[in-house]
């Protein structure tokens, strides 16, 4: 909200009088004097509190949040502080603007709660409007910024970071978290270290995740049960996983994930191992995935450069292949709708891990693949995007035990155009594309994966609009 500024005239006017005398002649006017410059504008005041060093600690920065006033911007200064308890914020239309996200103290602002016995480092609840600018969170136990049922969200240069051996230490569950919200932005922003994700949208709708950095995350972003979601032009590094897109049953707003577009991402490197402290669904994913769409509705992943997976670069998979229990009655576990293209793929599926490493499993697939490819001189690798060939019977057509279905029109998956870099031969042989049609290797029948050129997955569709705005 803007103060008018005051404002000042100046007029300087003139008069020549002219004393009489002998002659007739009126003497020429003497020159007007310059104008008097009008004075400099007054500053446009930002309404708000301007922090002090001093105040920098949980009791008084939460008195600061509960007496702000709609509209406020609560400057922080630069210098790492530490809080031992939550920030909570619950007032519309705040902003509250650090110094800068990095990590040196002299020039940014870091809030730590190492040591903290609470649970979330920041928290915003039931607010219209909030602004979150150049801080940085550090070591907080559960969530590092969370924001819940609220909307028109922004999170611009901020960062969530857990400091050390994330892999074997974190117990920072989510970064970036904004949860339940409508009108969501995450941009140029990090997220570091959590044992589940480190940028999760979850139970929201019109959401924009652009520009930023994630690594040493189990997922680096997850796009969960929401709507109109684009995911795109972010660096994701060396995670357990790279980018998600899940419908998770359990869920209380969104039952199913309807509208995520995943595109013109670097997404590379992401073969961390699970994190020893993570839990839930997560660990459901293999290490060394790219991007992982789970059991979501109209998908699309293009224009991404994705490289150095040792599982795969794409997993599009129905809930049934995570084997996690589920109640069909209120979870719909099916994918449909998602369409894989034009992306650039190198360097995948050499040493699958999770899932297709289990022996008693689809280890014992993959094993076989590998061989036959050994024996006829071929590269021992997955191919670059895998479905678990898993149809639903009510909306596609399946054989009698639920194999080799096929889906009709927009339902169907996709995957085409894609440049890899592994050898190709028109007719003979493709790394493109693995179908594995799950359902008949679960109850051994004969069908198995469709592989180097599986047909239901050649294909094209057209996705409904997704903007990511309201």
């Amino acid at each position: 909200m803007k103060n008018p500024r005051s404002t000042w005239a100046a007029t300087v006017f003139s008069l020549g009088l002219a004393a009489c005398g002998g002659g007739s002649s009126t003497p020429s006017p003497a020159p007007a004097p310059a104008p008097a410059p009008a004075p400099a504008p007054a500053p446009t005041p930002v309404p708000g509190t301007v922090v002090t060093a001093a105040q920098m600690n949980s009791e008084d920065l939460n008195t600061i949040f509960f007496r702000a006033r709609e509209g406020d911007t609560i400057t922080l200064p630069a210098g790492k502080y530490l809080f031992n308890r939550t920030l909570k914020l619950s007032v519309n239309k705040v902003t509250i603007l650090g110094a800068g996200n990095g990590s040196d103290p002299a020039s940014n602002t870091i809030l730590s709660f190492k040591g903290a016995a609470e649970t979330n480092g920041l928290e915003a609840r039931f607010v219209k409007g909030v602004t979150l600018r150049k801080f940085g969170v550090e070591d907080a136990v559960g969530d590092a910024i969370m924001v819940s049922d609220s909307s028109d969200v922004l999170m611009d240069t901020v960062r969530a970071e857990w400091m050390t051996d994330p892999v074997k230490t974190s117990r920072m569950a989510y970064g970036l978290y904004p949860v339940a919200c409508d009108n969501v932005q995450i941009i140029n922003s990090k997220a570091i270290g959590t044992r589940d994700a480190g940028v999760y949208v979850g139970q929201s709708k019109n959401i924009r995740v652009v520009g930023n950095e994630v690594y040493y995350n189990v997922a680096g972003i997850e796009i969960e049960n929401s709507r109109n979601a684009i995911v795109e032009n972010n660096d994701v590094h060396d995670n357990t996983g790279g980018i998600l897109v899940f419908a998770l049953p359990g869920t209380y707003r969104f039952a199913t994930n309807d509208g995520t577009i995943v595109r013109n991402n670097k997404v590379h490197d992401n073969n961390q191992p699970t994190a020893a402290n993570a839990t839930g669904f997560v660990t459901a994913v293999p290490p060394g995935t790219g991007v992982m769409v789970l059991a979501s509705q109209n998908s699309e992943v293009s224009g991404n450069t994705i490289t150095k997976h040792k599982t795969a670069a794409i997993l599009a998979i129905s809930f049934q292949a995570t084997q996690i229990a589920f109640d069909p009655k209120v979870y719909d576990p099916y994918l449909r709708g998602f369409y894989a293209h034009d992306n650039r793929i190198d360097d995948f599926g050499s040493a699958p891990a999770g899932a297709f490493a289990d022996p008693t499993g689809l280890g014992a697939v993959v094993d076989g693949m590998f061989a036959s490819l050994k024996s006829n001189s071929l590269p021992q690798r997955l191919p670059a995007v895998i479905w678990d060939g898993i149809v639903d019977p009510a909306t596609g057509s399946t054989g009698s035990q639920g194999q080799g279905g096929m889906y009709k029109g927009n339902n169907q998956i996709c995957s085409k155009t894609n440049v890899i870099d592994t050898l190709t031969v028109a007719g003979m042989i493709s790394y493109e594309n693995l179908d594995l049609d799950l359902m008949a290797l679960l109850q051994g029948l004969s069908a198995g994966p469709n592989f180097p050129f599986p047909a239901r997955m050649n294909c094209s569709i057209s996705m409904p609009a997704v903007t990511g705005l309201p």
